[in-house]
């Protein structure tokens, strides 16, 4: 039947014989346990319930999973958050505050998950700092895929689909048995479709389909008690970016500050033709970007990884995970939603790769009640992202010497860990759990500005990039904060960047090393079989990082240091009326400190400019509740929700420059009481799916489901237009879904519906330089599925 989506502990939507809900069995702990078992917020989806919601990509997982905030980027770099714990850094290289992994193997870059959602067995989300168990960089939470073994008889399906703007979605596999130690599962998924955003001043489209993905399994038991399982996988992605909506232009109307001040609203207006420009309509599909500078995108990914358990004795095990990938990224991006080069994202290539092993030594000692992990762990990860900006129509054509820039980062990324984790069993009924772990970490970076090869600057007179600061520079900034100083004119081809302390232009490399202690504790209580009570505190960190910015001065290229989040949280689980209902609910509070996100400097002679800021002190605290019940044989329900309140309370954030003696300085406003971004206050999901028979042979299903949200901010605002201009309306979108399937589930035969109502929303809102632009939704989309299975 249509599975239904399970969270927080929920059940498989498929109700047994005695028409209860079964049981899930998860590795949320590095251990296989019963998911009612597991004292932690957890939610679990298996095969069936991801295909019914519509989840193609790990990104697509908001849509089932309430606290969830999958938000796209400028660059495309998809940013997590999870209970209003994020990292909104779009820099190829930033780890992001939700970890990402498959089997329990790292995905150190966000990039690398783009399709790696496929042939799944389940999914885990964990809420909450897992620094313990799963490392660094997990102050939000993380997501485990968990790919679909090999079996131990011969398996085989295929699904194809057809929907909207003709995609043309397969996927199969086969599963079997290769000698008598030796099973193998290959799958393969491909995805064809033709553009789905339009152009709304011209006659151009925007938004193709075209990825391919694979994987090879081989499991290898050579004997009882020792198993090698060898993972290759990798992915094409050649689909379109998404281009963002335009909301409105800037213009010197916006400027609300103090008399002799000027705030993030451009003070020379935007080129008059940009202002012609007409804001988009509601429309998730209509949307502009510069033909000239068409987004395209050519990334392509491969892992792999081994996995080995061996039983040292009957109550220990070694366990060694192994993996290397590697991504190597070609894009383009539009970054202003309009039709002109107003900031473009000409040239975006990139690449990664990520070494990673861990050895850990597992132990249950079932007469003591004592189970016990220890390990520990390296990682290596390099990259090299670069960007060509382009921005003939930006405002700043009038007043500076140039209209484009490259900027590009090199950072290496090193750590070492070792950890240890225990559960003891005090009584049959009461549980304690502690872990902890130790991390040292560095990461190296260099990064650059400098004139982007082949350029031809169009205004008659422009000086371009180099030029501009060889005569800024010795004219103006060296005499007044380097008196005394001969400054050395920059080289074409070299880094512009101004080193504040001497008044040296080049090129930005520093080296950020840091150590932290993340800790757990906790206690399980089991008044009977039916209910589980926790409590749970615990502390993660997320390093540091650099980020990549356009920098006059290399002050901007500054690491922001790690961040830390203490976390108190109780919950409990519970199967009621003969395990017809599972019911889970958690409260939690988190102490937030040194949160990173993207903020702004004020460069005294360009003004307003990106750099990552930290916030020093916030605070979340909310609920959640996930109910999953069989009222009757054949009927499945599920409701969740979450409920946020995030503020920040200690932050003195930059709010606009203030013009004395014609140079800039900074206006600074306190954020206290302001809200966390993509947190919204509350957030929720229900699905019904109802399966009866036609025949003796055949069976029918309906189902649907609902997701909502209220209103959220993409980023920290205080009020006024700023706040209004990074407003994330709230919005619901109703999915539909119904279909003819065999009684012994052989074939299967759905049509579906999601967004039915096509509803307008948008995921992201933010300043691109002279425009405000929005990243919206999918528009409604209706197709067909059909399954065989062999």
């Amino acid at each position: 039947m249509p599975a239904v989506a399970f969270a927080q502990g929920g059940a498989p939507a498929v109700p047994q014989e005695d028409g209860g809900l079964g049981e899930i069995v998860v590795t949320a702990q590095k251990r296989e346990q019963k998911l009612q078992d597991v004292g932690l917020s957890v939610s679990a989806f298996d095969g069936a319930a991801l295909d019914n919601a519509g989840v193609n990509a790990v990104t697509d997982l908001a849509k089932v999973v309430p606290g969830l905030d999958i938000t796209p980027s400028p660059s495309g770099t998809p940013v997590y958050t999870l209970r209003g714990v994020g990292f909104f850094e779009s820099t190829l290289s930033a780890a992001p505050d939700v970890a990402l992994y498959i089997d329990q193997l790292p995905l150190a870059v966000p990039a690398f998950g783009a399709l790696t959602a496929f042939d799944l067995e389940r999914v885990e989300v964990l809420k909450g700092p897992q620094g313990t168990l799963f490392g660094t960089n997990a102050t939000g939470g993380a997501i485990n895929l968990i790919a679909a073994k090999p079996t131990n008889d011969l398996d085989a399906g295929i699904e194809l689909g057809f929907g909207s703007f003709n995609t043309i979605r397969g996927e199969a596999h086969i599963s079997g048995p290769l000698s008598d130690t030796l099973k193998g599962r290959i799958a393969v998924k491909v995805s064809q479709g033709d553009e789905w955003q339009y152009s709304y001043t011209r006659r151009d489209k925007l938004g193709k389909t075209d990825e391919l993905a694979g994987r090879i399994l081989l499991d290898w038991q050579p004997r009882e008690g020792m198993g090698f399982v060898l993972n290759l996988n990798g992915w094409l992605n050649k689909s379109d970016p998404q281009a963002p909506q335009l909301a409105r232009q800037t213009t010197p109307a916006d400027l609300q500050a103090p008399v002799g001040s000027v705030t993030f609203g451009q003070v020379v207006p935007p080129d008059f033709a940009l202002l012609l420009i007409p804001g988009a309509p509601d429309n998730n599909r209509a949307a502009n970007w510069d033909p000239d500078y068409r987004p395209y995108r050519d990334d392509r990914f491969y892992q792999t990884a081994l996995t080995a358990n061996i039983d040292l004795s009957d109550t220990i095990t070694l366990t060694s995970l192994t993996a290397y990938s590697n991504l190597r990224q070609r894009k383009a991006s539009s970054y202003s939603g309009t039709d002109l080069p107003a900031f473009e994202q000409a040239a975006n290539p990139a690449r990664a790769n990520d070494f990673s092993q861990e050895l850990r030594l597992a132990g249950n000692d079932v007469g003591s009640g004592l189970r016990w992990m220890v390990g520990g762990n390296y990682q290596r990860t390099a990259s090299y992202e670069r960007i060509d900006a382009i921005y003939p129509f930006a405002s700043t054509g009038f007043r500076d010497g140039f209209t484009a820039n490259t900027l590009d980062t090199r950072q290496v990324f090193k750590q070492w860990a070792v950890f240890g984790n225990m559960e003891y069993d005090l009584s049959e009924r009461l549980k304690l759990k502690a872990g902890i772990r130790y991390t040292d970490s560095s990461r190296t970076a260099a990064s650059r500005v400098y004139d982007t090869p082949g350029y031809v600057e169009p205004i008659p007179g422009a000086l371009g990039l180099t030029d501009f600061f060889n005569v800024l520079m010795p004219a103006v900034y060296v005499p007044l904060f380097c008196p005394g100083v001969t400054y050395t004119p920059v080289v074409p081809g070299q880094s512009v960047s101004v080193d504040p302390n001497n008044c040296v232009s080049g090129t930005y490399k520093a080296k950020l090393k840091e150590d932290n202690v993340p800790w757990s504790v906790g206690i399980d209580f089991k008044p009977n079989d039916d209910l589980l009570i926790y409590a749970n505190m615990s502390r993660g960190f997320k390093g540091g990082a650099f980020p990549l910015v356009n920098a006059a001065s290399q002050e901007q290229f500054y690491p922001v240091p790690q961040e830390k989040l203490t976390a108190y949280e109780l919950g409990f689980k519970s199967n009621l009326l003969g395990n017809r209902v599972v019911w889970n609910g958690a409260a939690f509070y988190y102490d937030y400190a040194n949160k990173q996100t993207r903020g702004k400097t004020v460069d005294p002679l360009f003004g307003a400019l990106e750099k990552l800021v930290s916030i020093p002190k916030s605070r979340i605290w909310g609920a959640e509740m996930d109910m999953t019940l069989v009222p009757t044989r054949g009927l499945t329900v599920r409701l969740a929700g979450t409920y946020l309140n995030t503020r920040i309370k200690t932050f003195s954030g930059i709010v606009g420059a203030q013009n004395v003696g014609g140079l800039l300085f900074p206006v600074f406003s306190s954020f206290k009481g302001a809200r966390l971004p993509f947190a919204p206050e509350l957030a929720g999901s229900a699905s019904l799916d109802y399966l009866f028979p036609l025949t003796g042979t055949v069976e029918a299903f309906l189902g649907g489901g609902v997701r909502a949200q209220t209103k959220s901010y993409g980023s920290p605002q205080l009020g006024g237009q700023d706040k209004k201009d990074a407003t994330i309306k709230g919005y619901a979108t109703l999915d539909l879904r119904a279909g003819v399937q065999s009684a012994d589930e052989r074939w299967k035969l759905t049509v579906w519906g999601r967004n039915v109502t096509n509803r307008h929303y948008w995921t992201n809102s933010l300043r691109a330089f002279d425009t405000i632009v929005r990243y919206t939704g999918r528009p409604s989309e209706y197709g067909v599925t059909l399954g065989y299975k062999f």
